[in-house]
């Protein structure tokens, strides 16, 4: 004789646990929790429905699976659950729960229809959740986390261990990870709030976002890229759209396929633009940028250390500004042809040296500012070159 689900679902599980229905308009909602696998050191839940892990206080895993879906009445409801199954397995060190929904239970287009909570004792070592569908929440959980999801969004909070993190297309936001991330979205946003060590964020076209971050970063995606505050190294990657990291403890690495590049502050610079402004203020160490068509503007600071740098474009003007109280020497030279390029300089002690700079011969520029120091070297080849006094 085939036995209910309820009794199927105990034997699996081998823990108490309970079963309820209700019914919500045209849905029936069928909720199940139970308990299972005691003092598990690495767990690992597999669902096809959204899915939330917490830490908890008990010493085993807990969970409550939701599921909801239309029928014309409960007989009907209860003959399409006869196909879900949820199960949980201990072996040695792991405990593995799976939860997964039969398809008539899902909605039109394949939306999630059910969730699954699960509480997790607080001194898991690893932890690896997955579904195929659905959104993934992940919050005070230690140790190593694994979480993945075929489509939808992740969210992480309070992490302690080093997260890794995919999906298919979907958002993923981190509130605060005290490990490394890595964060993988076939599209998606991604947003940190702060993560304490290394952190490589990749999307194939979202938005990325870095609050605060205290080990390198390495970004890469198709849209813009900003970060707020950095201790160490960036490595940032867009094919398009804005590169803005406010400051950084270490050197600051961009490139941009097409678009601009934003840094407020950086040990050292190294960023390329195919099409876009470069804006760089209260930069030190060596600094080199370029781009092939658009601006370079530049303000420098008497309070940081500069080293030989390069500013050079293709198509475009470069604007520096220099305090009068920098030890700088400057080298510049503008290659426009067919116009009246030209060097401005606000120095008299670096001023424009071509005798005839109305013909659209390449100027050249140089000098020394208080004794000189660093060379700093301006390049163009069709565009004007600025350098200001900064007061």
């Amino acid at each position: 004789m085939k036995r209910s689900l309820p009794v199927l679902l105990a034997l699996a599980v081998a823990a108490q646990g309970g079963q309820s229905w209700r019914q919500e308009g045209s849905n029936w909602v069928y909720v199940e929790d139970g308990s299972a696998c005691q003092n598990p050191v690495r767990v690992k839940v597999v669902a096809d429905v959204r899915l939330s892990a917490e830490a908890g206080p008990s010493s085993g895993l807990s969970y409550a699976w939701t599921l909801r879906g239309p029928a014309a009445g409960r007989q009907e409801a209860q003959r399409r659950l006869q196909a879900a199954d949820v199960k949980a397995v201990q072996r040695g060190e792991w405990c593995v729960l799976t939860a997964l929904a039969h398809r008539s239970m899902l909605h039109d287009g394949g939306a999630p229809a059910g969730e699954l909570r699960v509480t997790l004792p607080a001194g898991v070592k690893e932890c690896r959740l997955e579904t195929s569908s659905g959104s993934l929440r992940a919050k005070g959980l230690s140790g190593e986390i694994y979480a993945a999801t075929g489509a939808g969004s992740i969210e992480l909070h309070g992490l302690s261990g080093n997260v890794t993190a995919r999906t298919g297309g979907g958002l993923i936001t981190a509130g605060r990870v005290d490990g490394s991330l890595r964060c993988l979205s076939g599209g998606g946003n991604i947003k940190v709030d702060r993560v304490a060590r290394e952190a490589v964020l990749e999307s194939a076209g979202g938005e990325i976002y870095v609050g605060d971050a205290g080990g390198r970063l390495r970004l890469s995606t198709a849209g813009n890229i900003r970060v707020d505050n950095a201790a160490a190294d960036v490595f940032a990657f867009t094919r398009g759209g804005l590169i803005d990291v406010a400051r950084a403890g270490g050197t600051v690495t961009a490139e941009n396929g097409s678009g601009g590049i934003q840094i407020g502050a950086a040990r050292g610079v190294r960023c390329e633009s195919g099409r876009g402004t470069i804006r760089l203020s209260g930069v030190s160490g060596s600094v080199r940028a370029t781009t092939a068509y658009g601006q370079v503007i530049v303000s420098l600071s008497a309070a940081q250390h500069l080293e030989n740098s390069i500013l050079a474009t293709g198509r475009g003007d470069i604007t520096v500004s220099v305090p009068s109280n920098l030890a700088v020497t400057v080298k510049a030279l503008n290659e426009t042809a067919r116009w009246a390029g030209q060097v401005v300089s606000e120095f008299s002690e670096i001023q424009a040296r071509s005798q005839d700079v109305g013909a659209g011969l390449p100027v050249v520029a140089y000098g020394s500012l208080n004794g000189g120091g660093p060379v700093l070297m301006l390049s163009t080849t069709h565009g004007s070159i600025y350098l200001k006094r900064l007061r």
